[in-house]
């Protein structure tokens, strides 16, 4: 199956703006205090730990991003720092609300890409996989952690033990959508760093035909379509689906549902700038993948 490489780059962090569509209802006596927090060249977790800031989602570091964050103390009215040359953050008071932002409380993200150089060809959906952010590097780890811990009991995780096993799950639920695609459409291989991603060619004729959304495996959710795939899946990955669920029902994993599919809002190409927006959970790159000619 013909197989090509991902071609769009960023050069430099403007290359990739982020705006995030979040809103939080002001309250003049309000317990804390919402921010504009704007950065270049910086994790949003860099800044947030900071000032002991809230957020509502993580934003790329390399890139140019805008977030509302929400702080237990007032930090004045404006606030610039610069971390290091190139890397800085500014934080801009809109005023007080009642409670303090939680990780989810977003709607999307708007987006602009530079596509100078990029050959592309818009497109009206994508698959909606996880990309390279969450799963390149990671899902091995967690892979083997989860075969070491299926002989002996363990419940309490630490915080890098639940990335690497949320990276797995991304990369089980990639690959098992993958096999049920690829028994559907035509289509090719985009590769990006030590990942490959399956990108159907003619998805948009057939939005009507696929189910709306795919498994994460955990304990609670009904694995529905995914069933088949995830057995086979996991077999090859040297485990069993009933004990792979078990071990999860031990984790306290319950599973969720995730958008098979993405029709983003939008689309528009204003000079060298790709602009379009994106529900939560979503990644632009791996649109980028999709239109990629």
């Amino acid at each position: 199956m013909n197989a090509k490489p991902f071609l769009w780059e960023r050069r430099v962090p403007e290359d990739f703006i982020v705006i995030e569509d979040s809103s939080f209802p002001l309250e003049e006596k309000g317990s804390f205090y919402l921010y504009l927090l704007v950065k270049r060249n910086l994790t949003t977790k860099e800044v947030c730990k900071r000032y002991n800031l809230s957020y509502a989602g993580l934003k790329d570091k390399f890139a140019l991003t805008a977030q509302r964050v929400s702080s237990q103390a007032f930090l004045g009215n404006f606030l610039r720092e610069e971390l290091a040359p190139g890397s800085w953050f500014i934080l801009k008071f809109l005023g007080r609300v009642r409670k303090k932002v939680k990780v989810g409380q977003l709607k999307g993200n708007k987006f602009a890409v530079n596509v100078s150089g990029f050959p592309f060809r818009v497109r009206g959906a994508f698959v909606n996989y996880y990309d390279v952010q969450r799963i390149s590097g990671n899902w091995e780890r967690g892979r083997e952690f989860l075969l070491q811990l299926s002989s002996s009991a363990k419940r309490k995780l630490s915080w890098t033990q639940n990335f690497l096993i949320d990276a797995y799950l991304s990369y089980l639920w990639n690959k098992s959508l993958e096999m049920f695609l690829r028994e559907r459409f035509a289509g090719y291989y985009v590769y990006h760093e030590e990942e490959s991603f399956f990108i159907p060619t003619e998805l948009e004729g057939a939005l009507e035909e696929l189910p709306k959304f795919w498994t994460i495996l955990g304990y609670k959710k009904k694995l529905l379509h995914s069933r088949p795939y995830y057995e086979k899946l996991l077999e090859e990955q040297g485990f069993d689906i009933q004990s792979f669920l078990d071990l999860l029902r031990m984790l306290r994993i319950k599973g969720d549902y995730r958008m098979l599919y993405v029709v983003p809002r939008n689309v528009k190409q204003t000079g060298n700038y790709l602009f379009f927006y994106l529900p939560k959970g979503s990644f632009a790159t791996m649109y980028l993948k999709h239109i990629q000619v």
